[in-house]
């Protein structure tokens, strides 16, 4: 899973709080009326060796086409879409515009400071990376996370967070992570046709291998994560990805 961090303390309603005094930002955002990804085709270049520039590589080309997915989409929604800063860093410990972090493997990190992007590979990651989406599905949950700074849906969020108590809190993160993830397979599932993963590491092992990752709190148990990324990914549109007014038993 993406490292969500860097982004804010975070929080999510509980089920003992009433969607109704959620800020309408979270729960009526435009976006969730924009529609579905009207680009359909992503040039994806196959990473045939474990090689840093060739991962370079990759990260610039599919950038472009998130970038060509929700400006679009935000600009129907009347939003102003502005492209993010996308860094990708190789090695055991890297070095962010927000902090240093160790890499498991692929991981992604959004720095609201700088509006940026971080994309980290370490060499098991480099090494395993080979025909497996997990550098798309960083890179498209990096995007995801902008686009809710963009929406405004992460200045709600922290603003929301600093009056519910810490257990309130987690819950409220919970609906925040399991967005980030809706928004993320909403892309993914809108360009996977023209993707031309293997079956074996194709659409099952993108969305399913979430449930191997367990139960945490603040990002959603295993099921649900599942649950929010096939919920975009098969909608391909973040319309269904309103986590804000969801029954609490989907954001747990």
């Amino acid at each position: 899973m993406p490292l969500l961090v860097g982004v804010l303390a975070s929080a999510a309603f509980s089920g003992t709080a009433s969607a109704a005094s959620a800020p309408a930002v979270l729960t009526k955002n435009p976006l969730y009326k924009a529609g579905k990804f009207a680009l359909k085709t992503c040039e994806e270049p196959y990473a045939d060796s474990a090689d840093v520039e060739v991962f370079r590589r990759y990260v610039e080309e599919v950038s472009l086409c998130l970038d060509k997915a929700w400006g679009p989409l935000l600009t129907k929604a009347g939003l102003r879409y502005t492209k993010p800063k996308v860094v990708l860093s190789y090695g055991e410990r890297v070095k962010t515009s927000c902090g240093i972090y160790a890499p498991d493997a692929t991981d992604s990190v959004y720095c609201t400071n700088t509006k940026t992007v971080h994309m980290m590979v370490s060499d098991y990651g480099l090494k395993g990376e080979i025909d497996k989406p997990q550098l798309l599905e960083a890179l498209s949950a990096g995007y995801a996370i902008h686009v809710q700074n963009v929406a405004g849906i992460m200045n709600a969020v922290a603003k929301a967070m600093k009056k519910l108590s810490k257990r309130d809190a987690l819950a409220l993160q919970s609906r925040y992570t399991l967005q980030t993830l809706c928004f993320s397979g909403a892309f993914t599932g809108s360009v996977w046709d023209s993707l031309g993963h293997t079956r074996e590491h194709g659409q099952d092992y993108y969305i399913d291998r979430h449930v191997i990752d367990g139960n945490f709190a603040g990002f959603g148990k295993a099921s649900n994560r599942v649950y929010w990324i096939r919920r975009g990914f098969e909608s391909e549109s973040p319309s269904v990805c309103n986590t804000f007014t969801a029954p609490a038993a989907r954001v747990k």
